[in-house]
């Protein structure tokens, strides 16, 4: 084994640690799950000497699942290969949310519950919160209708009342509720607290109403969420100081990585799980990008690196990255710092520097000589389309002379990532996706989607025509989708459309429905062979929802991986039906469709379990937030302009303010503001919450660019369009954003 197998900065942390609060704010590629899983191991060779007949073990906190795995085979390998030790005892992993709930689980009457309590996933939480929203919104309608726009149409103002309001507060209202449980307030309370306030708190009014109607959703149930895991453990520890002191003992170190994307409450968690002693937390406050869909709070890492009898132990050397593509992310940081334009973001990261590692380390950073960096030129605007063309065209012309190396297209959202997986899809390039679903899952979901669509009414020639076209046509007839001007298949869509009695199509008693004699007979045959699936589809409608998905996608699917998500898919229907007695086709098929449209994450195919490791020779598509953790030697990032990274300017647009709401608010931003009032008594004025959300949204979006950058090992591309709507002119043109015209300038010399 090399001598040089710990950097000096690694081996102060595991070889001097022996008790008391220690800090790590380690950079990307420095090795942090490396250090912490040596650390580890060596507290556990030290606790396993010490009085053997108490059950101790050292306490891994972490983030992800995956990593839970990560550090488990790692601690597990140390144990048994260098310390020769058992590999699995004298240790716990776990997340954050896996540890409250082995703390609720093994004494549940401490916080009211019964021994049975059940935990619902994200996916059905958010069906019981979506149900309130439209259950409670017709009602609050004409109160709420003040925060529009006065100039919208009539057609505008519908458009807005069914579809782009609901859709709005059902995500305000999931992230009122995950903030009201991470600052331990009831609904009940917060509905008292609201009370004297006129009508600009209605939003929050609307809200609290809703978490009250979800929390006696899942009291009928017997369950809770994960929102109410670490609350309800905080609350155990608190009650039971024997149970306190027994886990005090159990547990005497405790080990918490990633530790910025932890919240206020999961901190007091651990704070007080640790007694205030052997705590060692480990995190970079440059990669926090969570906060915009967590509780997680940066500033409560930074003051605990800074905070009086916290030793701090920085990892600041990366063996990841090219000296060059380390320069470009140290540049960032720097210029951020010290000369950003807008004063208020010179605060968006922490100051720490990323090292080089020196010769004779173990992990060499990749040579420079084979390193380069490209930036899109200010010059040269591309429209969407034309980026995502440039970059498919580009990895058509480098990954066939580069089958050993692996590549990465980031992007800042799902859906410019789906851009690039149908670009992909028609050339050989072999490509994986880290999206919220594949696209196996968004066109199976799809054709299962408009199967059931269908056959909720079955009498709508409209949509037998669209099953036909769309399903038949496409996956299961042998005469294709082909353009041909003899082709009938426009005249059969059309003559399907304007059908009088569907029922006399499906089941035919004497006269046909059409002219039969103006059709070929190949495309009649066809016609046949797909009514007869439909009315086998149809004499399938008294069979449970799983068992008709089954029978559908057993019709449909030959290919084992449709087949798998098939099975996956009846699989999570039949549980939204256990819990939704009342629904019927209609709301099955909608749940399909915001699988089927990227909405939702289809919960059981992704790498969350297992982690995810890039492959050489193939792509891989993922968000730049899912992205984190993850290494390439080469990485496109894409869309970085104004609109994806903004930097809080008045010129500029912002994802969280919405078209049709007046003066600019950001309405979840006004009402997490108007929630911290009624919590902390601090003012509240309408406006400010919504500028304010501008500073930090682009803070972490700086963050996130900064993510992206140190994702690359030896290659890296970053481009920019000009956004969806750059033919409306004005602010619709997108720019360039304003950190990458400076790393442009940084790259040609000009500073």
């Amino acid at each position: 084994m090399s001598e040089f197998k710990f950097r000096q900065s690694q081996w102060d942390i595991i070889d001097k640690y022996r008790n008391g609060l220690m800090g790590i704010s380690a950079v990307p590629g420095s090795g942090k799950t490396f250090t912490l899983s040596h650390l580890a191991a060596h507290l556990v060779q030290r606790i396993s000497g010490r009085n053997l007949t108490q059950e101790r073990e050292v306490l891994v906190v972490t983030f992800t699942n995956s990593a839970v795995n990560s550090f488990k085979k790692r601690i597990a390998d140390i144990l048994q290969r260098e310390r020769g030790l058992m590999p699995y005892t004298g240790y716990r992993v776990r997340t954050l949310h896996g540890l409250a709930h082995d703390i609720i689980r093994e004494r549940p009457t401490l916080v009211g519950l019964h021994e049975d309590f059940r935990i619902v996933d994200e996916r059905v939480a958010q069906a019981i919160q979506t149900e309130a929203v439209n259950a409670h919104l017709p009602e609050w309608r004409e109160r709420l209708a003040w925060i529009m726009k006065e100039d919208l149409s009539d057609k505008q103002h519908k458009q807005v009342f069914h579809r782009d309001l609901p859709s709005l507060f059902e995500q305000l209202v999931m992230r009122f509720i995950s903030h009201a449980k991470a600052h331990r307030q009831t609904p009940d309370t917060l509905l008292h607290a609201v009370e004297p306030y006129d009508e600009t708190y209605d939003f929050t009014r609307f809200a609290a109403t809703v978490y009250r109607d979800y929390q006696r959703s899942l009291a009928y149930r017997g369950a809770i969420d994960f929102d109410d895991l670490v609350r309800l453990a905080f609350d155990a520890l608190q009650s039971d100081p024997k149970y306190l002191n027994r886990l005090h003992e159990k547990w005497p170190y405790i080990l918490e990585d990633e530790a910025q994307d932890s919240s206020k409450l999961q901190q007091e968690m651990l704070e007080l799980l640790s007694g205030g002693k052997n705590w060692v937390r480990v995190g970079d406050p440059n990669q926090a990008i969570n906060t915009t869909f967590t509780t997680a709070e940066l500033r409560y890492l930074r003051e605990f690196l800074t905070r009086e009898g916290v030793a701090q132990r920085p990892l600041h050397t990366s063996g990841r990255s090219s000296r060059k593509i380390i320069n470009l992310a140290n540049e960032l940081l720097r210029w951020s710092i010290a000369d950003h334009p807008v004063t208020a973001l010179r605060t968006a990261f922490f100051e720490q520097t990323i090292t080089p590692t020196e010769p004779g380390d173990v992990q060499q950073n990749p040579s420079d000589a084979a390193s380069n960096i490209y930036i899109q030129p200010t010059d040269k605007p591309l429209t969407p389309e034309e980026e995502v063309k440039m970059v498919v065209n580009n990895l058509l012309g480098w990954l066939p002379s580069n089958p050993d190396k692996t590549v990465a297209v980031l992007v800042p959202d799902n859906n410019r990532g789906i851009a690039i997986a149908d670009a992909l899809r028609s050339t050989s390039l072999a490509y994986e996706e880290l999206l919220r679903s594949t696209a196996e899952t968004r066109q199976t979901a799809k054709a299962l989607s408009f199967t059931l669509d269908y056959l909720a009414d079955p009498r709508q020639p409209r949509k037998l025509a669209q099953l036909y076209l769309m399903v038949w046509l496409k996956m299961k007839s042998p005469l294709g989708m082909e353009d041909d001007p003899e082709n009938p298949r426009p005249r059969l869509e059309k003559i399907l459309q304007r059908v009088q009695q569907v029922e006399n199509l499906v089941w035919p008693q004497d006269e046909p429905e059409f002219d039969e004699d103006t059709i070929p007979e190949a495309w009649m045959i066809d016609l046949r062979a797909f009514l007869a699936l439909v009315r086998r589809w149809l004499d399938a409608l008294s069979l449970p929802i799983d068992q008709l998905i089954l029978t559908i996608g057993g019709d449909l699917f030959t290919n084992p991986a449709d087949v798998a998500l098939t099975y996956k898919i009846a699989v999570v229907l039949k549980a939204i039906g256990r819990d939704h007695p009342d629904y019927r086709l209609p709301d099955f098929m909608e749940e399909l469709r915001r699988i089927s449209e990227n909405e939702r994450r289809f919960i059981g195919f992704d790498d969350a379990g297992t982690g995810y490791e890039p492959k050489a020779g193939v792509i891989t598509i993922s968000t730049m937030h899912a992205a984190k953790g993850l290494e390439w030697d080469r990485v496109y990032l894409l869309a970085v302009n104004n609109y994806s990274f903004p930097s809080a300017l008045n010129t500029e647009e912002y994802i969280g303010e919405k078209w049709f709401v007046r003066d600019n608010l950001n309405l979840e931003a006004e009402v997490m503001a108007q929630l911290d009032a009624l919590i902390t008594g601090n003012p509240y004025e309408l406006g400010t919450a919504s500028r304010q959300d501008r500073f930090l949204n682009a803070a972490e979006r700086l963050r996130l660019l900064y993510v992206g950058i140190t994702r690359a090992k030896s290659e890296l591309i970053i481009t920019w369009n000009m956004g969806r709507f750059y033919q409306q002119g004005g602010n619709k043109v997108k720019q360039p954003a304003i950190p990458l015209i400076h790393l442009m300038e940084y790259l040609n010399g000009r500073h």
